[in-house]
């Protein structure tokens, strides 16, 4: 299924996407689909469910908060149990927030989480 959505773009941008567009031979829909997929936040389909609540909410965090979660200066909720340990929860909410300050345009590539 699709959803139809109506956007207003400047003239700097149409024309960037629409010489993007020439250039690879695709619609120009199919060019600002491409940019969405590929500018959206760190998807979390791969994530046990048991886990999106909890990383969406770093999602309402400043830059400087989810730095204080990469640097595991703001540790998570004490959370037991044999998925939190066996998905290395502390690691994956680490990551989550690493990569929402990419999303973010922060330069993060040779950050080590270890």
């Amino acid at each position: 299924m699709t959803k139809k959505i109506t956007l207003e773009l400047s003239n700097t941008d149409y024309s960037l996407i629409k010489q993007i567009a020439d250039a690879c031979k695709w619609p120009v829909e199919e060019v600002v689909v491409q940019c969405i997929r590929s500018g959206m936040p760190p998807s979390l389909s791969k994530v046990p469910e048991v886990f999106h609540e909890e990383l969406l909410s770093l999602n309402a965090l400043s830059d400087k908060a989810l730095m204080s979660v990469v640097d595991g200066k703001l540790p998570p909720p004490e959370k037991t149990g044999d998925l939190y340990t066996k998905a290395d929860y502390v690691s994956l909410r680490r990551t989550y927030a690493l990569s929402l300050l990419r999303w973010r345009g922060h330069p993060i590539e040779h950050y080590e989480l270890f």
